[in-house]
């Protein structure tokens, strides 16, 4: 019996030499090999690394092939598909026969832009994104949650705009925190997932503590002042713009003039102030503003968009940061007869592999 046992182990032994000798070595790849360090801010310059992301080739999902465009077959109530925020995968600002595109945002969450301005957004098939003070919702001309909750079920794009609307350049880091981080956290806990922020006042862009709290918490940002916005970053007059593409940091560590956390946008109130509240000359001016894409975007090719931003809607005719209803009905039918493609931010995508935006069909939230 102790023979046979022996045996056993002998042959055993010898199976197992035998299967170490033929099999080929196998390496255990670490998380780190596998998957890459992900940075907090990927495009912000590393003393210690380089930043390689632009050499490499972007994967094709063929899962996400209804991102990669966006069909301009009318101004009816968009299509929700796919996902939202930054990708690293291919993708196209081509339009099928379409060369004209505006982006349309609230800011505020001003009562007027629910009683006036949704019932002609609707009439024209039109959404918008509406960028939410979290702790203005129960003061007087304020849009409630019920009202934010009706936008938001009929597809509008609810998104972040601080808990008080302050000045971000004034700020600590706790305050920083509070108001762009509870914010996010404010709009969660009613059933929003926000990942775009825009700026009060458009102040905070230019502040490297206020960009990188941004980042933590969204995937984009809005702020202002431009008639358009090049989706590759190059075109804008400023002297300090000269970019290649739409980075945040620049290789001598400097925030550029338009990047994913300040995407650049125009406000309908700087026109109402210039023109002097005459309507006449306003609608001249927004229609030179939304066409002055033509000089960029051709065969379908959309390289340019103006992002324009209104505040309130209302029946005033002379009001700071309220649009006269008429006028505002006036600028959406110029937009549905001549055949532009309204979007919502939302349907702003950003290529972390080529650091440029994208145009993308509507995303479910």
């Amino acid at each position: 019996m102790l023979t046979h046992i022996n045996s056993d182990r002998i042959i055993l032994t010898i199976v197992i030499a035998t299967i170490l000798l033929i099999v080929p070595e196998v390496h255990l790849m670490s998380p780190i090999t596998a998957f890459g360090q992900i940075p907090f801010l990927s495009d912000q310059p590393s003393s210690s690394s380089t930043n390689n992301q632009s050499n490499q080739k972007a994967p094709n999902y063929s899962s996400n092939a209804s991102l990669t465009g966006i069909s301009s077959t009318g101004n009816t109530t968009h299509t929700n598909s796919g996902g939202k925020g930054s990708s690293g995968g291919g993708n196209s600002n081509k339009l099928s026969s379409n060369d004209k595109v505006v982006i349309l945002t609230f800011d505020d969450n001003r009562k007027g832009d629910f009683t006036y301005a949704k019932p002609i957004l609707d009439k024209y098939g039109f959404k918008a994104t509406f960028f939410i003070i979290c702790n203005e919702t129960t003061d007087k001309g304020a849009m409630n949650w019920q009202d934010i909750a009706t936008m938001h079920n009929d597809g509008m794009d609810i998104e972040s705009h601080t808990m008080t609307h302050p000045n971000l350049d004034n700020l600590s880091q706790s305050q920083l925190d509070f108001e762009i981080g509870g914010s996010k956290q404010c709009l969660a806990n009613h059933g929003y997932h926000a990942t775009t922020f825009a700026y009060p006042y458009n102040a905070g862009s230019k502040n490297a503590t206020a960009v990188n709290t941004v980042a933590k918490y969204y995937e984009m940002a809005r702020s202002g002042s431009e008639p358009l916005m090049f989706l590759n970053c190059q075109g804008f007059m400023k002297p300090t713009s000269l970019q290649t593409d739409c980075r945040t940091y620049s290789s001598d560590g400097r925030l550029t003039y338009a990047n994913r956390y300040a995407v650049r946008s125009y406000t309908v109130d700087v026109l109402e102030l210039k023109d002097s509240f005459d309507n006449a000359t306003i609608y001249s001016d927004f229609v030179n503003e939304v066409n002055s894409q033509s000089n960029y975007n051709h065969a379908g090719r959309i390289n340019a968009v103006p992002l324009i931003t209104f505040h309130d809607v209302g029946l005033e005719k002379a009001k700071r940061y309220t649009t006269n209803v008429d006028l505002f009905d006036q600028l959406m039918k110029y937009l549905y007869d001549n055949g532009f493609k309204v979007l919502t931010f939302e349907q702003l995508g950003y290529n972390t592999n080529t650091n440029t935006f994208y145009l993308r069909a509507a995303a479910n939230k």
